[in-house]
């Protein structure tokens, strides 16, 4: 169930949040995804929720 959906300037492509069932045992699954606002089914990859700078590296500058 995807919660939201952001385009990310950072990573320079589309971001989502969502549930999916046995989430941590799927990282790295690719899974489809519907947009019912455009009618259109994407491949997304499920991956952990800190994906980006997981060690705070670039928090601390």
């Amino acid at each position: 169930y995807a919660t939201s959906a952001r385009f990310s300037p950072t990573l320079d492509q589309w971001i989502g949040l969502g549930l999916v069932e046995r989430g941590r045992e799927r990282i790295g699954e690719i899974v489809r995804a519907h947009d019912p606002l455009r009618g259109e089914d994407y491949d997304v990859e499920l991956c952990h929720s800190v994906f980006y700078d997981p060690d705070g590296g670039r928090q601390r500058g």
